[in-house]
């Protein structure tokens, strides 16, 4: 297994960007004093049965880190891979990352972890499809689980278990389409039917049985605008 890492750190003229290459490939696109924009493509076949898929993402005290992604993910018929993002936000920090489809295809067994780790008035905006097989497909099976933890403890526990051969009613029934935005750190505009949780955050979501004509577009752009506002009087930590 390979490493993946991302790492920002406030500094001036232009920030110091961290870009490891392991089944991903971080390419910088622009930066700043306190922000920096990536993206991130495969760098190779991803994932294939048995691949094993390690990110790690750390974002410095007052920096923003904006990822893109790039070409969206396959998972293919095999042995169980595995896909483990770790990040850490630092304090003020903010993550945004819009992450295309991730598609689990027939005969594919994949087990997805992600857990954040937030320091004081960290923020985080994440997007993810998740997409049960190809066109004319069930698609395979996907374990999910999401952890997002701050000095005070838990802020977000999830955890899905889905499996194109057997829907379930209450899970994803007949969709096989699972697209959406998740703010943690802060509270975002809400709207009817968001989840907002205790904690401060939300989650936006939708079930379609196809990835085009999601509602979600502009809750993605609202959720990022009010993670990006911040007090004027607060000031970025740069590295000399």
């Amino acid at each position: 297994m390979t490493t993946t890492r991302i790492g920002v750190t406030a500094r001036e003229p232009r920030a110091h960007v961290e870009l490891v290459v392991g089944a991903l490939a971080p390419r910088l696109i622009s930066r700043d004093a306190v922000r920096a924009h990536v993206a991130v493509a495969a760098a190779g076949m991803v994932l294939l049965g048995g691949d094993e898929v390690h990110v790690e993402i750390d974002v410095g005290p007052g920096c923003t880190l904006e990822i893109e992604d790039v070409g969206g993910t396959v998972a293919y018929r095999g042995p169980r891979s595995s896909w483990i993002l770790e990040v850490r936000i630092g304090a003020g920090g903010t993550l945004l990352w819009h992450g295309l489809p991730f598609v689990v295809t027939d005969g594919a067994d994949v087990e997805r972890r992600s857990s954040l780790i937030l320091e004081s008035d960290a923020r985080a905006v994440i997007r993810e499809t998740l997409v049960l097989g190809r066109h004319g497909e069930r698609g395979g099976r996907l374990i999910s689980a999401l952890s997002v933890v701050d000095r005070s403890g838990p802020v977000l526990l999830e955890r899905l278990d889905a499996d194109g051969r057997v829907p379930e009613p209450g899970v994803l029934g007949s969709n096989r389409v699972l697209d959406a935005v998740i703010a943690v750190g802060f509270r975002p505009p809400p709207r009817p039917g968001d989840l907002e949780l205790d904690r401060p955050g939300a989650m936006a979501r939708h079930l379609s049985d196809h990835t085009h004509g999601s509602p979600l577009d502009p809750v993605w752009d609202a959720w990022v605008a009010r993670a990006e506002e911040r007090s004027p009087t607060r000031e970025p930590v740069l590295a000399r």
